[in-house]
């Protein structure tokens, strides 16, 4: 089967299209004939080498498609069925993939109309944005929110959905003034450059400062986030798109009241799959019904090294997702 490979870490020059052999399902596990494949700024961390996986290594963290074969102890689902799924481990740009049947949702019911790529394209973010919001953001009805990296396809997302969970203030910072602007246009009350962050919190927050900052991007944003919370706040990690950390000592949490949190997608899967299962199905219920919202791209094979550049070079626009078949 084809799929997209790399041998060894580095640009988006390592990825390649290869013949590979099919996988074949495990217990609690289904194969899936993958339709689209979403690519996911993940991808690009993994890709680059800042998280190791064992090589080669084929990435893609969310598909759409059809049930292809059932493992062992798997009733729920059945063959032919259309399904969106977060694969166990990677491997989500080729044509054949494994997901856990507890990742694997049927896109029947209120997900029928769900179209494939949008699906592809939404699950990994919308199931985020869920468990960032609800679980380790608690965000709650007139809180004042800050997102950073708002102006990415996960950004977009935690912005729309911070609204409907009642915040009263939801604002978005992002790397140039442009970026900023598109952050605005899809809905956040204000958008700034991170240069700009201090200079307007006691206008924008009334001096008290924000309830719960989303942090994905890390480096210097990262370290300005403690001057910008409010009593109690809420620093939410979630990324590290910068690939650059900050130490903290707990002191400073004590000293200064706040909560330093945390959500990632890979670390609920291996510990509370039911849970992420849930956030995912919350997640892409609320792009089935318009409540989220996301700008798809379809690229073929030889778009996908592209895609990664313009991740990487945060000038892409959307989410580009991987039209298999």
């Amino acid at each position: 089967m084809r799929a997209v490979r790399y041998t060894r870490t580095g640009g988006p020059e390592v990825l390649e299209i290869a013949e590979v052999p099919a996988p074949r399902p495990g217990e609690g596990e289904v194969a899936i004939d993958v339709s689209h494949a979403g690519v996911h700024f993940a991808d690009v961390m993994f890709r680059r080498g800042q998280f190791p996986l064992p090589l080669p290594a084929v990435p893609g963290l969310e598909v759409a498609g059809t049930v292809a074969e059932l493992g062992p102890g798997v009733t729920a689902l059945r063959v032919g069925q259309p399904v969106v799924a977060v694969p166990t481990g990677f491997g989500g740009n080729a044509e054949r993939v494994i997901a856990s049947a507890v990742t694997t949702i049927p896109l029947e019911g209120e997900l029928a109309g769900l179209d494939p790529a949008l699906a592809a394209g939404a699950a990994c973010n919308a199931a985020t944005a869920v468990g960032t919001l609800r679980n380790a953001a608690r965000v709650e009805k007139g809180d004042r929110v800050l997102v950073l990296g708002a102006s990415g396809a996960l950004g977009l997302l935690l912005g729309r959905l911070a609204r409907t969970l009642g915040a009263a203030l939801v604002v978005g910072a992002a790397s140039t003034p442009e970026r900023a602007a598109r952050a605005v246009r899809a809905g956040y009350d204000h958008a700034l450059t991170y240069g700009e962050l201090a200079a307007k919190i006691d206008e924008l927050t009334d001096g008290q400062g924000y309830d719960v900052v989303i942090d994905s991007v890390g480096g210097e944003p990262r370290e300005q986030v403690r001057g910008l919370l409010a009593v109690f706040g809420r620093h939410v990690v979630i990324g590290n798109a910068a690939d650059r950390d900050i130490t903290m000592d707990a002191n400073q949490v004590w000293y200064e009241s706040f909560t330093l949190a945390g959500y990632n997608l890979g670390g609920v899967l291996g510990r509370r799959p039911d849970l992420l299962r849930a956030h995912l199905e919350e997640g892409l219920r609320l792009v089935a019904d318009g409540t989220l919202l996301l700008d798809v791209e379809e690229i073929g094979w030889d778009g996908v090294a592209e895609a990664h550049r313009r991740l990487e070079g945060r000038t892409a626009i959307g989410k580009y997702v991987l039209r298999v078949r």
